[in-house]
């Protein structure tokens, strides 16, 4: 009977040890570039570069030069029904009164929809929200960090259509090439048509080599950061003054005291940027994941960071790859999703192994998007932002957080998990992986798309 007591007694100490201690996948080394394969190599031609560019601002000016207005309420304000039936959590952490979230459908002012069709563009890195305002709204007490209202980060310098406001029209209601939803109206500004006429004639690009550079006026102060994933147009060399020929100016955006944007073009430091698009091989976007790697979960980019899809929509952003938000449109973008939903996990690694490209492959699950980046020790690693791994044992379970950019296997968490554990690792959850190194090479025979 002691005997059997002190075995109860040693597991229960174990189980308690292992439930605190560190996710084994994070001594993993977390430098993309460790996992480059000697050999590995994989390149684009100029012309598919260029075919990737003239693709990329196609659709990133497209509110400027081709979008409509989008008709459809029901899809436009998908959040409507929850805010009359369902109210939520707000940011004390107790259910929101119904009255609560009806005042916020009023001033949404569907019935008027839509009653703009303005051309603008953002002028401060600032959040969409599927409602006009800034609070919270979680499914339950403990639904922290996943704000439902909470849609994208937007850049600056995006360029979008406004087509409707809240009563106080202290939002608008945009569209732009890859979101839409509300903005602080205090964060665009409308833009000229002969602004947008001269920005458009601009041919040459840059994109960041590392997160948040800071940028300044002529005066030394600060106007915003240049994010992985932005592009910013390069201003032409004034052939009446003399210039520096190694100094280059960047287009960034203020907003006027009439509401429009002023063109405001700061210097920029030549090695902190790179011509766009960027040459798409194991390299490059090694340097873009480091440059976003151990940065904070931010679900919809709430506090300015990054949740999944926008770690991946900006990574690929930098090789003219322009990406949907959320990651199921992802995984269909190339129209090559492979399903792997048929297969067991053993058998779902091997083929990502064997048919998968390091450093341009995305895997999908539900809610969840990750980079395929190669093998080490024979295990399928990824590079994602994610918020949390969950675990379990025979009396409890458990959220480990990630919390973050990170580097781990599909089996992440594994330790933590008891024998008759139904916790499910990511590889058992992962549906289908989607190509994109294909799908550019693709654009490169078709002549552009």
């Amino acid at each position: 009977m002691k005997i059997f007591l002190l075995a109860i007694l040693t597991f229960l100490i174990i189980g308690c040890a292992s439930k605190d201690a560190p996710l084994a996948d994070l001594s993993l080394p977390q430098d993309a570039s460790f996992y480059i394969q000697q050999g590995e190599n994989i390149s684009l031609s100029p012309k598919v570069l260029q075919d990737l560019k003239e693709n990329y601002l196609k659709v990133w000016f497209s509110p400027w030069t081709s979008m409509k207005v989008d008709q459809n309420k029901d899809e436009v304000f998908w959040v409507a029904p929850s805010l009359l039936k369902n109210p939520g959590y707000g940011e004390n952490l107790k259910k929101n009164p119904l009255e609560y979230t009806t005042e916020i459908y009023k001033d949404m002012d569907i019935q008027n929809y839509p009653s703009a069709s303005i051309k603008a563009i953002i002028t401060t890195d600032t959040s969409v929200r599927a409602v006009p305002s800034e609070k919270p709204r979680y499914n339950s007490p403990s639904g922290y960090p996943f704000d439902r209202w909470q849609n994208s980060l937007i850049f600056q310098g995006t360029p979008v259509l406004i087509t409707h406001y809240d009563l106080s029209k202290e939002w608008v209601h945009i569209q732009s090439s890859f979101v839409y939803g509300w903005v602080k109206s205090s964060d665009i500004a409308k833009i000229h048509q002969k602004d947008i006429d001269y920005l458009l004639s601009l041919k040459n690009y840059v994109v960041p080599n590392r997160d948040k550079i800071p940028l300044y006026n002529s005066k030394g102060e600060f106007l915003t950061q240049a994010r992985i994933g932005e592009i910013f147009a390069i201003k032409p060399a004034d052939k009446t003054k003399v210039e520096k020929s190694n100094v280059k100016k960047v287009y960034v955006y203020k907003k006027n005291i009439d509401g429009y944007a002023l063109l405001i073009p700061p210097e920029i430091n030549d090695s902190d940027f790179s011509a766009f698009p960027k040459k798409i091989d194991a390299d490059s976007m090694a340097g873009v994941i480091n440059a976003m790697m151990g940065q904070r979960y931010g679900w919809g980019g709430i506090l300015e960071n990054r949740d999944c899809s926008a770690f991946t929509r900006d990574s690929f952003a930098n090789f003219g790859i322009l990406l949907p938000r959320n990651s199921a449109s992802q995984v269909k973008y190339a129209n090559n999703m492979i399903d792997l939903s048929q297969y067991s996990a053993k058998e779902k690694e091997q083929y990502i192994i064997k048919h998968a490209t390091p450093f341009a492959t995305i895997l999908w699950l539900k809610g969840h998007i990750m980079l395929y980046i190669g093998t080490y020790k024979g295990k399928a690693m990824v590079a994602h932002s994610a918020w949390s791994i969950s675990t379990s044992k025979m009396f409890s379970k458990q959220q480990n957080i990630l919390g973050g950019v990170v580097i781990t296997t599909l089996w992440v968490g594994k330790e933590k998990n008891g024998i008759f554990s139904r916790s499910k690792m990511l590889i058992d959850r992962v549906l289908g992986m989607s190509d994109l190194y294909d799908y550019a090479l693709s654009v490169d025979l078709s002549e552009g798309q």
